[in-house]
């Protein structure tokens, strides 16, 4: 029985990981481009496009308290931006504009996959 439980587990830990490595890269191949995504280097820094991710999960996590409404804003705005949907100020607002629409370059399914991974992410 234990061996069960212990086989259990180990593939459960196993199945995680590899979901959250599909996550990253998926994370970096849609969004790292202009998102700051994965490791920080000075060229990466020199040519920011957008918010890093991890001021974008901040910001989604200021405005919204339920995890499913974070992602479906997350969603909404990678589908549909707007410049009222903005969570960010001013500065930031000015500095990057709105981003472009992703509709017909990633599906909902994968925003909603990096979503998740961008909010359960420390930073």
């Amino acid at each position: 029985m234990k061996k069960i439980v212990g086989l259990s587990l180990a593939i459960g830990a196993a199945s995680m990981l590899f979901a959250s490595d599909v996550a990253q890269n998926l994370a970096n191949e849609k969004c790292g481009s202009c998102h700051l995504m994965g490791e920080i280097t000075k060229e990466k820094l020199d040519n920011m496009k957008a918010p890093p991710y991890w001021a974008i999960a901040k910001k989604a996590k200021e405005r919204y308290e339920n995890e499913e409404d974070k992602i479906k804003y997350i969603i909404d705005y990678a589908l549909e931006p707007s410049e009222e949907k903005m969570l960010f100020p001013k500065e930031t607002k000015e500095k990057f504009g709105v981003m472009p629409s992703l509709k017909d370059k990633v599906t909902k399914e994968e925003i909603r996959i990096i979503s998740t991974y961008i909010l359960e992410k420390r930073f």
